[in-house]
């Protein structure tokens, strides 16, 4: 990988680095000699990465939607490693499939608080760490920060809510020597790729793309992008390769939302996700 050199030494947070992309970073930064702060809630897992990581990784026990959790996770990381380089905010759920009529209000906040509350927590936490060594974050967000998102409404405003996050984020830090990146990645095949495909409109739209651009693509494959989009202190980070198009084409992507909603195979899958809603 060019510029892998840049890695070695480096102190790496991740949140929600116990599997999926976050602990394919982790594995993939290890191995280019950087030492990586885990955090998560489910320290069980946690701990087995650590395991296989050896002495370069520790594991800390984090809940994201906690801002005093996180101060105090961070700190014990920035303690732990000397500091702080480099944040990546991975952490995120996929939420229930149901509009926004049948969605319990609780269960779509809770996706709001883990995957736009938890980036600016993680962000707010780390930045004391970061200011002082010019350090970078990469929020990671999605593909589905610019397209629709029917029946997992509560996930898509969160990412987009992360891109607009990232974008104050480069104002407000320009002149501290803070760099900031976003990550847009399609489907990935991890635990919330499948939640999010199942019954969703999301994977509806997905059914009805050729199936290179259907298929999720590998964990390895967004970690490496990441890894990548580190060494480089990247503006944006995509995979696979078509996701920027998406991204520039936001514009008039727009334009089908009105397609969308009168598709035979979506009005199914809004059907089935509602409920009747009183007159």
């Amino acid at each position: 990988m060019r510029g892998a050199e840049r890695l070695a030494g480096k102190v790496v947070l991740i949140t929600g680095g116990a599997q999926g992309i976050g602990a394919q970073v982790a594995r993939q930064l290890v191995g280019h000699g950087s030492r990586v702060a885990i955090l998560d809630h489910d320290m069980a897992t946690a701990q087995r990465l650590v395991g296989e990581l050896g002495s370069a990784a520790t594991a800390f026990d984090a809940d994201v939607t906690s801002f005093e959790s996180m101060t105090d996770a961070c700190a014990a990381a920035a303690a732990r490693f000397g500091g702080l380089d480099v944040v990546v905010a991975n952490a995120g759920i996929a939420g229930p499939a149901a509009t926004v009529a049948a969605v319990d209000p609780g269960e779509w906040r809770r996706v709001i608080d883990v995957d736009l509350v938890g980036v600016f927590h993680t962000v707010a936490a780390t930045l004391p760490y970061l200011r002082g060594r010019r350090g970078y974050v990469l929020a990671v967000a999605s593909i589905g920060a610019v397209i629709p998102g029917p029946t997992v409404s509560g996930y898509m405003a969160a990412k987009a809510g992360v891109e607009s996050l990232v974008r104050s984020l480069r104002i407000e830090l320009g002149a501290t020597g803070v760099d900031i990146g976003i990550a847009y990645f399609g489907l990935v095949d991890t635990g919330l790729a499948q939640d999010m495909i199942a019954g969703s409109g999301v994977g509806a739209m997905l059914a009805a793309l050729p199936a290179a651009l259907g298929k999720p693509i590998p964990a390895a494959t967004a970690a490496t992008a990441i890894t990548t989009g580190i060494a480089r202190r990247a503006r944006r980070v995509y995979a696979p390769r078509w996701v920027p198009i998406l991204v520039d084409l936001r514009a008039p992507l727009v334009l089908a939302d009105r397609l969308l909603a009168v598709w035979p195979s979506m009005r199914r899958i809004v059907r089935d996700a509602d409920v009747e809603v009183p007159a």
